[in-house]
């Protein structure tokens, strides 16, 4: 866990059930919503994405917020899953 600036960050490291939609008009891959702890969590937004390559894997980051947390969540083409990596909360609220 690491805090700074009233954030909070508790690094995961899960696999998680995601709701995506592939083939999007404009995103091949699209999460909209992820199961974590027996929790359904909808996403509001996609504030960031990236793509490492790990081996012949492509895994494909995103940062995702419910409006009141910050996930960073992938989805590896290798095993077809996705992994809940790290949550931001706001400790002050």
């Amino acid at each position: 866990m690491k805090f700074g600036n009233g954030i909070m960050t508790t690094e995961i490291h899960e696999p998680i059930k995601v709701g995506a939609i592939f083939g999007d008009y404009k995103k091949k891959l699209r999460p909209v919503w992820f199961v974590w702890n027996n929790r359904k969590y909808d996403i509001k937004e996609i504030t960031y994405i990236w793509t490492e390559k790990i081996g012949k894997a492509s895994i494909h980051h995103f940062m995702v917020t419910d409006n009141a947390n910050l996930f960073d969540i992938s989805y590896c083409t290798d095993t077809l899953g996705w992994t809940l990596h790290s949550v931001e909360m706001d400790a002050r609220a």
